[in-house]
């Protein structure tokens, strides 16, 4: 990723786009509060610096919200035309901005957050993710890949990422080489030396971009090409051997990500913002506080959650009453941690309901346990999950529409629900829809 920012003679920032786009800080999108951008950090780590140059630029330049993001990635809420170029200089002061938005939208890459410090993960990733970004960054040909396309390299671990979606996903093995799925297919996998990532993945995206076509009703993911043409045909499209072998199926618990512990000779913090949406001025105060005890950078998860790293015991320790006291989550078993919500009415221009309002008050009601068991969103779209969930509210402009075990724009059990109905049935039918079953009234 390049750190200086696209100052160019003649260089304009490209028009906001509106919706079906994914933003960057270079290709911001238009929505309901303003513009939104987001900000990558390489391999989802930030020194102490550049996360407080991300708080004092989400102050300055937008209304003061932060989004964590499902790739481990920053959304800044509330920017406008007139605050992009104080945007765009703050983030390349803080090399926080690529030089090129086609690379910018191609840089979907999730890592391992841990891999360097975590004893049972099976490989540094460094080199990886250095050959995967260079590649991106050079081929050209790969810009006709899907602006979603996206790749995960998981060292395996304590937190690793099988329920981190993504196109084309690398997994550690112990012989220090990678094993190569597409999504779609666990079953079948192609192998590559960590050097050889950047080369394998190009191979893997020009056989996208050839077997997908072009046309309206083209594939525009790997799992809808691999459901069509078989992974098989995809693996030899792109010169790669492929043999049978399952993917992991392990998953990061929360106990193990939020709060203070111990990895190798590090202590690591983990904290959760409710919703995924981290309020700057009080992310600002955090990041000075575990600079005073000693912290060396953040590293950003794919749960909505980031980590502090290069704290000592006391420290860690030390950084937890801050935590709490900021507002932000350091227990697994904060009940608002079972629910995705997306911002709804009015910050996003398509959502019918102020839905995190309702998702609170909702909280009460969750099941206890980890993981998210219900999905609050503001329209169809289901922006803040992609994947199926035991139980969805999808706002509409009749009220809620229930879905059992599905996205928000599936077919609803129930359909115009009031605040007041869903609250009765979560009281009531709770334990039963999240098994799956259609509520009894």
């Amino acid at each position: 990723m390049s750190a200086i920012a696209p100052r160019r003679k003649g260089w304009r920032p490209e028009a906001p786009r509106r919706k079906g786009w994914c933003p960057g800080a270079l290709r911001p999108m238009e929505t309901g509060d303003g513009l939104i951008a987001r900000v990558r950090a390489r391999r989802g780590r930030l020194s102490l610096d550049q996360a407080a140059a991300v708080a004092k630029s989400a102050i300055a330049c937008g209304n003061g919200a932060i989004g964590l993001s499902a790739l481990g990635n920053l959304h800044l809420r509330g920017l406008s035309e007139r605050t992009l170029a104080d945007l765009h200089a703050r983030l390349s002061d803080a090399r926080l901005i690529d030089a090129d938005p086609e690379i910018e939208r191609l840089s979907n890459i999730v890592v391992s957050p841990l891999d360097d410090l975590d004893p049972e993960a099976l490989l540094d990733l460094s080199p990886s993710a250095a050959a995967l970004e260079t590649r991106l960054a050079e081929n050209e040909d790969l810009r006709r890949l899907p602006a979603k396309f996206s790749f995960v390299l998981d060292a395996l671990g304590r937190l690793p990422l099988a329920d981190v979606g993504a196109d084309i996903r690398f997994e550690a093995s112990r012989d220090g080489t990678l094993a190569v799925f597409l999504a779609g297919e666990d079953a079948l996998a192609a192998e590559c030396a960590p050097a050889e990532t950047g080369e394998v993945a190009a191979r893997l995206g020009r056989a996208f971009i050839r077997l997908a076509g072009a046309g309206e009703d083209a594939p525009r993911r790997m799992r809808a090409l691999v459901g069509r043409r078989g992974a098989n045909a995809v693996f030899a499209e792109a010169g790669l051997a492929a043999k049978p072998r399952l993917r992991s199926q392990r998953r990061a618990s929360l106990s193990d990500l939020l709060g203070a512990h111990e990895f190798g000779a590090e202590v690591v913090v983990g904290a959760a913002a409710a919703f995924g949406e981290i309020e700057a001025a009080a992310f600002k105060a955090l990041i000075e506080r575990a600079r005073g005890l000693g912290a060396s950078g953040l590293r950003l998860t794919p749960w909505r959650a980031f980590l502090i790293a290069g704290l000592d015991r006391q420290g860690a320790e030390s950084m937890l009453g801050p935590i709490a006291g900021l507002g932000f989550i350091a227990g697994a078993g904060e009940p608002r941690l079972r629910i995705a919500a997306c911002p709804g009415a009015p910050a996003c221009m398509h959502g019918h309901r102020p839905v995190r309002e309702d998702a609170a008050r909702w909280a009460a009601l969750m099941p206890k346990g980890e993981g998210v068991v219900l999905h609050v969103s503001g329209c169809a779209k289901g922006c803040a999950r992609a994947a199926a969930t035991a139980v969805t509210l999808t706002a509409t402009g009749a009220g809620y529409d229930l879905i059992l075990a599905g996205k928000a724009g599936d077919p609803p059990a129930l359909r115009g629900l009031s605040n007041a109905r869903i609250e009765a049935l979560l009281a009531s039918d709770g334990v039963r829809m999240f098994a799956g079953e259609r509520p009894s009234r």
